[in-house]
C-alpha cells in the first residue's frame, strides 16, 4: 500500500482510538505510528542504492529488486507482539491498543495490497532465517531483477520479471 493509503487508514484508527479512550496523545501516537513505520524503507533504499538520494527510486518502493534483499526491520509481527506484551499498565492502555491496531492494520494492508508478499513475509524471524534473500521471501512470480538476470544467462532465454509497476 502507498503512503497516502496508510495515512488515511491511520487517521481512521486514530479517530477510533480517540472515540474509545478520549486521549488526544494516544490518538496522535496511533496515527503517526501507522505510517511512520514505513521509515524502515530508508534502510532498504540505502542498502540497494547507497546514500545518494533519488526520489523516483525511493518512491518506487521495490528496493529488493535492486539489492536482492528485503529487510524492512519494523515490518514485523514479532516486534508488534513484543510491544503489546511489554507496554502494559492502565495508563498505557490507550497507547497500547491504538498503536497495536494501527501497526497491525498497516501490516495486514501491506500484505493484502502487495501481491509479491508471501504469508510469512512480515515475520522478521522468517526473513532472518532466509538471510533477507528477497527471492526466497517473495512469491516466485515476483523474483528480483538480479535473480532474473542470472536465470537468463544460465538458460539463454528471457524470463519476464512480472513485478507490477507501483
Amino acid at each position: 500500500m502507498r503512503t497516502v493509503g496508510h495515512i488515511i487508514t491511520s487517521a481512521g484508527v486514530s479517530c477510533a482510538s480517540y472515540y474509545v479512550y478520549r486521549s488526544r496523545k494516544a490518538a496522535l501516537a496511533s496515527f503517526l505510528v501507522g505510517f511512520l513505520i514505513d521509515l524502515d524503507h530508508i534502510f532498504d533504499y540505502v542498502r540497494a542504492h547507497g546514500w545518494k538520494f533519488d526520489w523516483h527510486m525511493f518512491k518506487e518502493a521495490s528496493h529488493e529488486n535492486y539489492s536482492g534483499k528485503l529487510y524492512l526491520p519494523l515490518h514485523s509481527y514479532e516486534l508488534l507482539a513484543l510491544f503489546f506484551l511489554l507496554f502494559k499498565g492502565k495508563s498505557r492502555q490507550p497507547y497500547r491498543v491504538g498503536i497495536t491496531v494501527s501497526i497491525l492494520t498497516h501490516l495486514l494492508l501491506d500484505q493484502r495490497c502487495n501481491p509479491s508478499r508471501k504469508v510469512g513475509t512480515y515475520f522478521l524471524a522468517s526473513r532472518i532465517r532466509k538471510r533477507f534473500n528477497a527471492n526466497q521471501i517473495l512469491h516466485p512470480d515476483y523474483r528480483t531483477a538480479s535473480h532474473n538476470h542470472a536465470h537468463n544467462q544460465g538458460h539463454g532465454h528471457k524470463h519476464l520479471n512480472k513485478r507490477p509497476k507501483t
